[in-house]
């Protein structure tokens, strides 16, 4: 009896062990936790030295006190007097330096005015400070830290460092938080501040090699039936492959016996070109290239005269241009939804009268491909996705992978962009590929791999931004 027990205590504890990491990690996350971590890094932010200083100035002190007075050598007395100095020195340039930012950038009024950025673009906000490049020993940088994974670049001009950033996420922003940082070059002093400015920031989606796309118009459902005692959706005459989710009875026997092959009988629909335009927007990784199609579409009137708009968060939709592009920046707290609301907002046009539909989404596969899939079954409509070009998965060897660091590309996976293609194009969705840095259509070797075969049933098209 005694072995089981201690069996279960020591299962017990491999278990106990393993949730500790998200049990601290859960601890640390509290509110609570989380300002004591903010008001620990002020504090630290405004002590003088660097743990680099901290170890050269003890450092200093062994070698004056073990070998320079012990031994009477002069070579380790003049290096430890040295290397003191400089630790005492670089703060009594680095403190006053950065007081007196702080004070001056608190007496500036600064510009308030709204930040317009685009994704991926870097540009000037006005912000600058000075070079300081009269005081020795002495460096100034600064970063973001709201909003959050800014890349700011700095630039020289007049004796001053005039402030460029980059963002690549899309959104709207009340006020820019920068944490402006005074060091000398031997990193042996630092301080640091934070400096708000409550001025609102603007991010769109990135425009880029897109100027032109296809004509966005489509047949909707019509009026008419196809015969007077036909339904309302109209007689099944239509023949398609089979896919799972048909029901069997419409199944065609028939052509089964001839060709080996599940056929079903699907309605055919009277068609009308349709006045209305219906688009609706599914946030997802990798989905700033679509969210740029969206923002053409609507800044360029591409949808028509009469469209409507909608993302997961507004199924409702809007028609007005600014409620469309402001719902547009607002996506990006949509993504874990995955096109949920697809289906309430095709409800809620439909209620309207006749409209062509199409889905704006993102290159990589995700639930929202089931929604998708599920619609295009009841009605007609298409499937336009925005990449920032498509690259193979290459193999490398260990040697390479340990040898070589590789940072995240911006280009899609192709057999990520493959799948999505290859699932939508089998529920006869139309696909419309484009790359935004060209605005055309992708390379022939990309097009290749997104073709799928013709025993799948593919209906899919890789369409061109622009002609040449």
């Amino acid at each position: 009896m005694l072995l089981p027990r201690l069996a279960a205590c020591e299962v017990g504890g491999l278990g106990y062990a393993k949730q500790m990491p998200s049990r601290i990690a859960a601890w640390l996350d509290r509110p609570r936790m989380r300002s004591a971590r903010g008001v620990l890094a002020r504090i630290a932010d405004l002590f003088p030295w660097t743990p680099l200083g901290l170890a050269l100035a003890a450092g200093a002190y062994v070698a004056l006190r073990g070998f320079a007075y012990a031994q009477l050598d002069l070579v380790w007395l003049v290096t430890g007097y040295a290397a003191l100095g400089l630790c005492v020195l670089s703060p009594l340039f680095v403190l006053p330096c950065a007081l007196w930012l702080r004070l001056r950038l608190r007496a500036t009024p600064g510009d308030h005015a709204a930040l317009r950025l685009e994704t991926g673009q870097a540009a000037r906000t006005g912000f600058a400070l000075p070079a300081l490049l009269w005081v020795p020993l002495l460096q100034v940088r600064w970063h973001w830290l709201a909003p959050a994974q800014a890349q700011v670049e700095r630039e020289r001009e007049r004796g001053s460092y005039l402030e460029r950033v980059q963002l690549s996420e899309r959104g709207q922003h009340e006020r820019v938080v920068r944490r402006v940082i005074v060091e000398d070059p031997f990193g042996l002093a630092r301080v640091a501040f934070r400096f708000a400015q409550p001025r609102p920031v603007r991010v769109m989606p990135r425009i880029g090699g897109l100027r032109h796309l296809p004509s966005l118009s489509s047949l909707a459902a019509g009026s008419d039936l196809p015969h007077p005692m036909g339904l309302a959706e109209g007689d099944r005459l239509e023949l398609q492959r089979y896919t799972p989710g048909d029901p069997a009875r419409f199944i065609h026997w028939r052509v089964f016996a001839r060709t080996r092959r599940l056929m079903v009988r699907k309605p055919e629909r009277a068609l009308a070109v349709a006045k209305r335009c219906a688009a609706f927007f599914i946030a997802g990784t990798a989905d700033d290239a679509s969210a740029a199609l969206v923002r053409l579409s609507l800044e360029r009137k591409l949808l028509g005269d009469d469209w409507v708009f909608g993302t997961d968060l507004a199924p409702a939709g809007v028609s007005r241009v600014d409620d469309a592009l402001q719902l547009l920046i607002d996506s990006v707290h949509a993504r874990p939804q995955a096109g949920r609301g697809l289906s309430a907002f095709v409800g809620q046009v439909d209620k309207q009268g006749p409209a062509s539909l199409i889905v704006f989404a993102p290159p990589c596969p995700g639930p929202w491909t089931d929604a998708v899939v599920s619609l295009a079954r009841r009605r007609q409509l298409r499937v336009a996705i925005g990449v920032d070009g498509v690259a193979r998965a290459s193999q490398r060897s260990l040697l390479s992978r340990l040898l070589t660091l590789r940072g995240a590309s911006p280009e899609v996976s192709a057999d990520a962009l493959e799948r999505v293609v290859h699932t939508l194009g089998r529920a006869g969705v139309v696909v419309s590929v484009v790359d935004r840095a060209t605005g055309r259509a992708l390379s022939p070797t990309a097009q290749r791999a997104l073709q799928v075969t013709a025993n799948a049933g593919s209906q899919a098209v890789v369409a061109a931004g622009s002609r040449s």
